[in-house]
């Protein structure tokens, strides 16, 4: 993994009368400097990042990568959804739990930016809550993700690629609990429409005339 460090900006001639009192410009990073697009731009210049670009879109949460910032992206690759469950990726999908999408993609945004040399043994502060981040030589861990790419730039922000799609701990029982719920109002229904729906009576059938029968 190679990791960028903040690089030293040359000063222009025209700024080396500058004086003492005039306030020092701070230094940006390298990765600031590239000018590649926001977020979104970056993304989908990966093209192996797609499904979380969808997922963002149906979120909502775009353009705020697109226009907000500044932030640090831990980016699960198409892969990465792939490996979910296929009931998870249903769940999610589903526009009825916007808001569990919502929290499962805010676990990979952090609201500043972070450079690969600038992470350490450390709680992330993503906008859904704290992610614990392990460093070992080499290898760096958010949550269950292993980062497998970094320093992605893009002019609001950088993106490291991950392998695993980083999701709240409680999110299988909140699934299980709205499962539950739709499943229970759904036997409501069906038993209200059952009991109030009146069976028709039978209509009385005169009974049939009989006549001597002559020979």
């Amino acid at each position: 993994m190679v990791l960028l460090s903040a690089s030293t900006l040359t000063i222009n001639p025209s700024h080396a009368d500058m004086t003492a009192s005039e306030p020092a410009q701070p230094l940006e990073s390298e990765v600031a400097q590239m000018g590649v697009g926001n977020l979104v731009d970056s993304l989908a210049g990966q093209g192996d990042m797609n499904t979380l670009l969808q997922l963002a879109e149906l979120a909502g949460m775009a353009d705020t990568l697109a226009n907000d910032g500044p932030f640090t992206l831990f980016a699960p690759t198409d892969q990465a959804f792939q490996d979910l469950p296929q009931s998870v990726v249903n769940a999610l999908t589903d526009p009825a739990n916007r808001d569990l999408l919502q929290d499962v993609l805010g676990m990979h945004v952090v609201p500043e930016i972070l450079e690969a040399n600038d992470i350490g043994n450390q709680l992330l502060n993503t906008l859904n809550g704290p992610v614990n981040a392990r460093v070992q030589g080499n290898r760096v861990n958010v949550g269950p993700a292993r980062v497998i790419d970094t320093d992605i730039p893009a002019d609001n922000g950088v993106i490291h690629k991950i392998d695993t799609v980083i999701v709240p701990g409680d999110l299988q029982s909140r699934l299980n609990e709205r499962t539950t719920t739709t499943t229970t109002e759904t036997e409501t229904t069906t038993t209200e429409t059952t009991t109030t729906t009146p069976r028709p009576t039978p209509t009385p059938q005169a009974a049939p005339r009989t006549f001597p029968v002559t020979w």
